[in-house]
């Protein structure tokens, strides 16, 4: 009889094509890539590469895992315990002078003149009003010698301040609103959500917004690896950069992408993200964005010498 026969090569054709397709269907590499990131808009069109499946359709298996602390990051890529990770420009950048083998292998967000959603803000019968005003007070920032700090040093000395002569000190986004409220400090560095609620309430007023008001752009979100991660795994360092130019494209086309993608990925409300600029995203990382931090940093003696771009930026 030809019945068992046709029938066990059927189903051996059947389970060929049934491997075939679970084949397609799984991750090109299967180890997974942890990525720590921050709360933040500046690395939402990670959270849109996530959430629209764009990772995935590049082959990729990865991980989101929100991290407290940016600062904490670059140590974490050199343990292994993240692949990609989301540190500030100045966080990576001493790292790497410090002897870090990080690399940026994709760019996030960043600011140009006229984004007012970040600002310095005092109560609001401070008699405050100029970046000198501040010498001789007290400031609360959410990261020493991280992004937001740094540039409102940058604001100060290029408004007539000293920024030498302010005492920062350091407090969660959440609790900023709270410790301008009761005194403890003359002013904060305040993003939002929170800056809105401090209007809401009247628990504070607007200086400045300050990064708005400098000149030209500055990156305020890249995507950065341990080099020796990155030598070893080149095709998922391919597949990565075109998943994050691919959504940086979409959510140009299409800012409700990031919007979804940041209620995913972003533990605050809708009505409070609703308060969220569109961010913009510049998803290669050129030798001038690193060079522009050189500079600010350099300027506020963060660095004893310039970072080189062609060592930082991933080849």
């Amino acid at each position: 009889m030809r019945l068992f026969p046709v029938t066990l090569r059927s189903l051996a054709r059947t389970l060929a094509a049934a491997t075939l397709l679970s084949a397609a269907a799984a991750p090109v590499w299967a180890q997974k890539i942890v990525y720590g990131f921050s709360a933040s808009t500046a690395f939402a069109n990670a959270f849109v590469a996530a959430n629209e499946g764009i990772f995935k359709k590049h082959g990729l298996d990865v991980e989101m895992k929100l991290v407290p602390n940016s600062a904490t990051t670059p140590a974490a890529l050199m343990a292994g315990s993240l692949q990609i990770a989301t540190p500030t420009a100045p966080n990576t950048m001493q790292a790497v002078e410090q002897g870090l083998d990080l690399v940026v292998l994709a760019g996030g967000g960043y600011y140009t003149k006229g984004m007012e959603d970040v600002a310095i803000m005092v109560q609001p019968n401070s008699p405050i009003k100029t970046a000198k005003d501040f010498e001789g007070k007290r400031v609360s920032t959410p990261g020493l010698n991280a992004f937001l700090h740094v540039l409102f040093r940058k604001w100060m000395a290029e408004n007539g301040g000293d920024y030498k002569k302010v005492t920062f000190t350091e407090n969660a986004f959440a609790q900023s609103v709270d410790v301008l409220r009761n005194g403890q400090v003359d002013g904060i560095l305040a993003v939002q959500p929170f800056l809105a609620r401090a209007l809401e309430t009247n628990a504070g007023r607007v200086v400045a917004y300050y990064i708005a008001a400098l000149e030209g752009e500055v990156q305020s979100g890249w995507h950065v690896a341990n080099r020796k991660w990155a030598d070893a795994n080149p095709k998922q360092v391919a597949a990565f950069r075109a998943a994050i130019e691919e959504a940086s494209a979409l959510a140009a086309k299409d800012p409700a992408v990031v919007r979804k993608a940041n209620l995913v990925y972003i533990p605050f409300p809708a009505e409070v993200q609703a308060k969220f600029p569109d961010p913009k995203f510049r998803p290669v990382i050129t030798p001038d964005v690193v060079q522009n931090w050189n500079k600010i940093m350099m300027d506020q003696d963060m660095l004893k010498k310039p970072i080189d771009p062609a060592k930082l930026i991933y080849k």
